[in-house]
């Protein structure tokens, strides 16, 4: 009997230089579960396609880099996907993870199950405290709206990140005990997508979004088709977040996160144009205090420096 693909692992780099070796020795450990590995390049200005080659020649993977410009995180994938050479399940996973030896083999089961589109595993910090995006609520009107204007000054327990585990459902058992819990969405840094969902013959994010908001999109778009997000409860893989988008954002990040709540609002939420017009206004005015407080700790971080 033929066995099974197995998966494909996606990733898009951007100034990965720091983080990029990490990601691809935790993919090495995870060979047995991985047929092919596509790794785009989105117009780095540092030395991640060097430090990646080198990183690859020092494992066991069957892998390829493909340059590219910058077409963001979306863009980035389309690229990936039409350079896939080999069927199987998209491991879509960020530069700055580094994955838990076994995890592949758990999400690979794990979207193989009826009914199940995504599946992802724990994400932590470097700090050891969880990636709130890890485990996330599709925003609502209501909260989206509040979250354009007031921002982090939002009751955390709002959020649509701030997910009470206790309210969550418990999803089915893998083969060897491994339990999981069906979630409403989680982060692209990290995401196993069944063939049954997205496949090597179907755009994977959604290109109307250039960077942030496409992995909510995805998310809302498997609720739609009535298929599940499941996270398998296993030991947690590392993300270093913000070593491609900066952390705090630069000003071309913060303009692409807003962007996204313009895009996810009008494509999922807008009820009449009257509403739109607000929600556009709102968002645009939150960008501008976004980039004034940046501003404002630049400076007084430059006067400490002094």
């Amino acid at each position: 009997m033929m066995s099974q693909p197995k998966s494909v692992a996606l990733s898009v780099m951007f100034n990965n230089e720091a983080t990029i070796r990490g990601m691809v020795q935790s993919l090495a450990a995870n060979a047995e579960s991985i047929d092919e590995v596509v790794l785009v390049d989105n117009g780095s200005s540092d030395r991640t396609i060097e430090v990646a080659r080198d990183a690859l020649r020092a494992v066991d993977l069957p892998a390829v880099i493909v340059p590219s410009s910058n077409s963001g995180f979306a863009g980035g994938y389309e690229t990936a996907r039409l350079s896939i050479s080999t069927a199987g399940n998209l491991l879509c996973v960020n530069p700055d993870v580094e994955l838990a030896p076994g995890t592949v083999q758990l999400l690979l089961e794990a979207a193989r199950l009826p009914g199940v589109a995504i599946a992802t595993a724990p994400l932590h910090n470097l700090d050891g405290t969880e990636d709130t995006a890890s485990r996330r609520r599709l925003p609502t009107l209501h909260g989206a709206s509040m979250y354009a204007v007031l921002g982090k000054l939002m009751p955390a327990r709002a959020r649509y990140n701030a997910v009470q585990r206790d309210k969550l459902s418990s999803g089915p058992v893998l083969a060897d005990g491994t339990v999981t819990t069906r979630v409403e969405a989680t982060t692209g840094a990290l995401m196993m997508l069944s063939q049954n969902f997205r496949s090597s013959q179907t755009t994977v994010f959604d290109l109307d979004y250039w960077m942030y908001g496409e992995d909510l999109q995805l998310c809302l778009d498997a609720a739609r088709d009535g298929q599940a997000v499941l996270m398998v409860e296993t030991k947690a893989s590392i993300h270093v977040k913000g070593a491609s988008s900066g952390f705090p954002r630069s000003r071309a990040s913060d303009r692409a996160f807003h962007n996204a709540l313009r895009t996810y609002y009008r494509k999922n939420l807008r009820r009449n144009l009257f509403e739109q017009i607000v929600i556009d206004a709102a968002i645009e005015i939150r960008f501008n205090y976004s980039r004034l407080r940046s501003t404002l700790a630049n400076k007084r971080s430059a006067r400490r420096l002094r």
